[in-house]
């Protein structure tokens, strides 16, 4: 297990602090950008002044409009200031005693769990080829924590490393750890061109211990509206989340463009998720073989970004050396199990992904030359 002080360089290692004007591929996104009813939308909550009133604290409208479009019940949505507020509450409300983390992954369990003294669990994904494949013999040993007041998060698809779990997969680990809490997030299982849109939200009726994240900004394109959902169909467990949250967590510019976008644009919406992950799938690949051709190891991925790994030259330089040239990349050795020489790449449309597949070029002959 690894030591509490190492998930420290894990904390606040976040993508999406590219200087102005650079191409930013640290921050995976939808490569289509924000779809035009919700910039419609946004224009118009801005006209009505929806900024100057406050939201409405119970969220009513926001949550049937959710729970319509998703397809659950509005009782078991929390809404959520981006999925990532989800970590923040569940502690505050289960007060866990453990966490269990499959890493590597995304978040701030780090440094938040570091603040509150709670102990935490890792459980390495295994690298596979190019893969990276959850640890089903470290989860079937690990009976030393049935039982536990423990709090089970994993991300599917997995970020960073693109890696997707089968509701199989999913299902094992609700088993072992029936009497925790798992949560999973979701994030970016809308731009995922292999999953199936449901995703684990099929499984809450089955799994009260079940908790599901969605983010609304990853899929829109609108990281600064902040808003994302928790789900769970365990009644009592949304509702102790539900008064843990504050009261105005979702902005009212934010409330008014989703209540209204996911109810009365639903099917606009979904032919956009439809065609978001068809350009996913078509400008990764096409990346992926750029990637490949420069002599990176690429792993598979069919999520808007990928995790690669340099051979003769550390992500720090060549993060360095592409910044010089206006491109910005996630340094991935911020992800505990990843190394020095691990990048995130997020896929973006052609002109784009072509732009930085010449100045990675460049970046690697110019390096490698150096050291010859």
């Amino acid at each position: 297990m690894r030591e509490l002080k190492e998930y420290v360089g894990n904390c606040r290692g976040h993508g999406g602090r590219a200087p102005e004007g650079y191409l930013d591929f640290s921050a995976p996104l939808n490569p289509l950008g924000t779809p035009e009813v919700i910039k419609k939308l946004i224009l118009e909550a801005v006209t009505k002044g929806a900024y100057s009133k406050y939201p409405d604290y119970e969220y009513d409208r926001l949550r049937g409009a959710i729970a319509g479009f998703y397809g659950i019940e509005a009782e078991g949505v929390v809404p959520l200031n981006g999925a990532s507020e989800a970590l923040y509450l569940l502690l505050l409300t289960l007060r866990p005693d453990t966490l269990v983390v499959f890493e590597p992954t995304f978040g701030d369990h780090g440094c938040l769990s570091k603040t509150v003294g709670l102990k935490i669990v890792p459980l390495q994904y295994i690298e596979s080829g190019l893969s990276y494949e959850l640890p089903m013999q470290a989860l079937r040993n690990i009976s030393a924590l049935r039982g536990s007041k423990a709090l089970v998060m994993l991300s599917n698809p997995n970020n960073p490393t693109g890696a997707v779990l089968s509701i199989d997969q999913v299902k094992e680990v609700l088993e072992v750890f029936t009497d925790s809490v798992v949560v999973v997030d979701e994030a970016y299982l809308e731009l995922c061109y292999s999953c199936d849109s449901a995703g684990s939200l099929r499984l809450t009726k089955s799994y009260d211990n079940l908790v599901v994240l969605r983010s609304l900004t990853k899929i829109y394109v609108v990281p600064g509206l902040r808003v994302g959902f928790l789900y769970t169909s365990n009644a009592k467990l949304a509702n102790v989340v539900e008064n843990s949250r504050p009261p105005w967590n979702v902005n009212s510019i934010a409330e008014e463009v989703f209540s209204t976008a996911l109810s009365e644009h639903a099917g606009e919406l979904k032919s956009f998720i439809s065609l978001s992950r068809d350009v996913v799938r078509l400008e990764g690949e096409h990346l992926s073989r750029g990637l490949k051709s420069l002599g990176l190891t690429v792993y598979r991925s069919s999520v808007p970004y990928f995790l690669v790994k340099h051979d003769r030259v550390t992500t720090s330089e060549v993060v360095k050396a592409l910044s010089q040239r206006g491109i910005y990349i996630k340094d991935a050795s911020v992800y505990l199990g990843l190394s020095q020489y691990h990048a995130r790449v997020a896929v973006r449309l052609r002109h784009e992904n072509e732009v930085l597949l010449s100045a990675y070029r460049e970046v690697l002959q110019s390096v490698c030359k150096q050291e010859d």
